[in-house]
């Protein structure tokens, strides 16, 4: 457990210090973004090489995807929400392997779906040509985290309530990030909570699967 104490620390310090240098060094920043990202690659890595399976396997290849996407989003926007997507699907893949969807795992991203969309809909015309990407994009989050939660409500184990409140933290950082977007809120708190959500969401994935998902 040492481990995990060391990631979460050097992850806060990197996050820190990408947030503190974000405007002044510009895409150098970047490095720490990444850096932050890989103390749950590592964590998710060393899980899957250590219990073997496909489950932590195409978790840590989730987590890589999320790293890149990382810093492809400040570059790309498309790109990076692209492979974030695929990250998503890499996670869905995982939960599926270890537990089937059922009703609830449908209803569940049907509610959540439903509810980002009535929060974003008066937005979406302003998105243009990424209208139909978001529109996709939402849609695979959601499911991402009712598969978590479905994952959680199955094996009531450590590693899957990780999970389950990792994709949480997923979907809310994703909303406040959509938030500050369309209604252009460039406050620091806004940029602080979806750094800590986002840190913390991709963390308790790598935790997962660190201890054995």
């Amino acid at each position: 457990m040492r481990v995990l104490v060391i990631a979460a620390v050097l992850m806060l310090v990197f996050g820190i210090i990408y947030g503190a240098s974000r405007e002044r060094i510009g895409c150098r920043s970047l490095a720490f973004k990444a850096l932050a990202t890989f103390m749950a690659v590592y964590l998710g890595m060393y899980g899957a090489i250590r219990f073997g399976g496909m489950t932590g396997t195409f978790m840590s290849f989730g987590l890589v995807l999320c790293l890149a996407a990382d810093v492809a989003l400040e570059l790309d926007f498309v790109k990076g929400i692209l492979l974030f997507g695929i990250a998503h699907v890499c996670f869905i893949v995982s939960y599926n392997r270890l537990v089937h969807p059922v009703w609830y795992t449908f209803a569940g991203a049907s509610l959540a779906y439903l509810a980002l969309f009535v929060i974003f809909k008066d937005d979406l015309k302003s998105l243009g040509k990424l209208k139909a990407a978001a529109v996709i994009y939402m849609a695979v989050l959601c499911y991402m985290a009712a598969s978590a939660v479905t994952l959680w409500i199955a094996y009531g184990t450590e590693a899957s309530a990780m999970v389950a409140a990792g994709a949480v933290c997923f979907v809310i950082s994703d909303g406040i990030i959509a938030y500050r977007t369309t209604k252009g809120k460039n406050e620091l708190i806004y940029g602080a909570a979806i750094l800590l959500l986002y840190y913390g969401a991709v963390y308790l994935f790598g935790a997962a699967v660190f201890i054995g998902l």
